[in-house]
């Protein structure tokens, strides 16, 4: 009986690698920058910071300050302060990713999921410095540095992702609207649960998100109510169906990693702008826009 359960955790990386392949359609060039390329930046820069600074400054009033302190805006997110650190964010960063690729090409989202990660690269940093400096600023002159909040913007991206595919597979009967409501109900967890005690718990925003998360899905299901739902799910790939568990699992158990159980110290303000910045990209430039265009 040992012997079989060696067989089979010894054959599940080779199954692994099978099923990626079979769902992820995205350029093998586009996979290895993204997965590894950008991951071997990072420990380049760990290995060999930028003369700038080891990180952003929050002993600064604006991110205009000065040409160094908007610089390092920027470069610090792609900075860490130790091996352990750079190692939990490239693990978090592969995690999502893994529940990420899947679903972009059973959405067929593989433009959507460049530009987006483009924003994310380019200007999550800056996003992500702006709102540390304007809440934590105003208790500490620690530098901030770390990629956890572009981490974030990815697992923002996910319940747009993972709604837009569930659209895909259900002919439109899912519409890809719907991924407002796990995003602002995740958002209510957040601002409900004390996560350290520099994020406190606001209860009239856990109100507001609650009532419009729940509004918005009462609109779209008086709208168009999504009722064949158990009969597009018997017509699911087992492959397809994995991704959708891999994908919404990465979501909920990132959502709590990033935002809710944190060693005190993290930056949960970054984590927040990051997450918002992931899902607003994303939501209004190829869902809301495309609607309202249409």
């Amino acid at each position: 009986m040992s012997f079989r359960l060696l067989q089979e955790l010894g054959s599940l990386p080779a199954t692994v690698v099978g099923w990626w392949r079979r769902t992820t359609a995205a350029a093998p060039a586009e996979q290895w920058l993204v997965l590894g390329g950008l991951p071997a930046m990072l420990v380049s820069l760990w290995l060999v910071p930028p003369v700038d600074g080891p990180g952003f400054s929050l002993a600064v009033d604006s991110l205009f300050e000065d040409p160094r302190t908007l610089s390092t805006a920027f470069t610090a997110n792609y900075m860490h302060a130790s091996s352990r650190h750079l190692f939990d964010n490239l693990l978090n960063f592969w995690i999502t990713l893994f529940g990420i690729y899947p679903l972009v090409s059973i959405a067929g989202w593989h433009r959507e999921f460049r530009l987006s990660t483009a924003v994310y690269l380019l200007v999550g940093p800056f996003v992500i410095a702006w709102l540390t400096l304007q809440t934590l600023g105003v208790l500490t002159d620690q530098p901030s540095v770390g990629f956890s909040g572009i981490v974030a913007a990815f697992l923002g991206f996910l319940p747009v992702v993972l709604v837009a595919a569930a659209s895909e597979v259900t002919d439109g009967e899912v519409d890809a609207a719907w991924a407002a409501v796990p995003f602002l109900l995740s958002l209510a967890v957040v601002f409900a649960v004390p996560s350290v005690s520099y994020f406190p718990v606001q209860p009239t925003a856990v109100v507001a998100l609650v009532v419009c998360g729940l509004t918005i899905a009462g609109v779209l299901w008086w709208a168009d109510p999504p009722r064949r739902l158990g009969q597009y799910n018997r017509r699911l790939a087992p492959d397809v169906r994995l991704a959708f568990l891999i994908g919404a699992t990465v979501f909920v158990f990132g959502v709590a990693g990033a935002l809710l159980f944190v060693r005190p110290g993290t930056n949960v303000w970054g984590h927040l702008a990051g997450y918002l910045v992931g899902f607003t990209v994303p939501y209004l430039g190829f869902v809301v826009r495309p609607a309202v265009a249409g």
